[in-house]
């Protein structure tokens, strides 16, 4: 190679280097070091349950199994950054900053108590629909998707959460999880050892799914149904689908299988966890 090719080859380099986006921003190959693997990037309001549930997806299931439909898959957690978490509009614009183009990107946050929050949430779900961010709200937290691991509950909450976590550590089958979030358990929010063993066991992971598609059913406001989310694009491999920033807010929100007039802050009790799952095809069983 000559000087002057050396040189011309250099400047490329530097150039690709000072455009290109730094580390965190480029597509991981996945934890496996699988190419195939579909990648996915999620961001979250809390800092310590949901990404120790998103790492349990990652660790169990990400190699995937071709028997049961579970192609391998690898969801890049985009960390809040802060101890207490972010604003629901925040975990869409961290999703939405970590992502390329075209990339699939999850925004996962909670209804909670505090009604300031309200605002904040729709405007979360305004950008996320005009960014092709699917929303996976759970009302009122997080935790209640981990309850519907073991059990249904149809109990409005208001965006409290109390009743819910008393029973999630009440569950018989909930094991470990009898200290959860106590300031004397040890692990706190974790969901290490027992806890993700109790969770991650397929049948649970089914019964999980099904009872949230069955909280859509019994939506207050009379329209919504899971089937309509059955038929929704984002549950089929993103090849070939429409961009969801394209999506119509009708269109958008039938992938949740609410109506479009159906208000997110209003879906007590509700989890859309369950479409992260079904997505990457875990948790399907013929009664649904």
């Amino acid at each position: 190679m000559s000087n002057k090719q050396q040189e011309r080859g250099t400047r490329r380099t530097r150039r690709r280097g000072a455009d290109a986006s730094p580390p965190a921003l480029r597509r991981p190959v996945g934890s496996y070091g699988n190419k195939s693997q579909r990648v996915v990037y999620v961001a979250t309001e809390g800092s310590k349950t949901e990404p120790a549930y998103l790492d349990l997806l990652n660790k169990t299931l990400g190699r995937g199994d071709e028997k049961k439909g579970i192609p391998a898959f690898y969801l890049d957690y985009c960390h809040p950054g802060h101890p207490n978490g972010l604003r629901p509009s925040q975990v869409v614009q961290q999703v939405r900053a970590k992502a390329g183009p075209g990339e699939e990107m999850w925004a996962l946050f909670d209804r909670d108590a505090a009604d300031s929050r309200d605002a904040d949430i729709r405007e979360a779900y305004k950008i996320a629909r005009g960014n092709g961010v699917q929303v996976a709200l759970s009302h009122p937290s997080f935790e209640l998707w981990l309850l519907l691991h073991f059990k249904q509950w149809s109990s409005r909450e208001n965006g409290i959460d109390n009743r819910v976590k008393d029973q999630l550590r009440r569950h018989p089958d909930a094991k470990g999880f009898q200290d959860y979030d106590k300031a004397s358990g040890k692990r706190g929010k974790g969901l290490d050892g027992p806890r993700g063993q109790s969770l991650m066991a397929e049948q649970r992971l089914a019964d999980a799914v099904h009872h949230a598609r069955k909280l859509i059913d019994s939506c207050q406001h009379g329209e919504c149904s899971a089937k309509q989310a059955d038929r929704a694009s984002e549950l089929k491999p993103a090849t070939g689908r429409r961009p969801a920033a394209t999506l119509s807010a009708e269109e958008y929100a039938r992938r949740s299988g609410h109506a479009a007039t159906c208000d997110p802050l209003s879906r007590d009790p509700s989890s859309d966890v369950w479409r992260l799952l079904a997505a990457l095809g875990i948790g399907s069983r013929a009664k649904q």
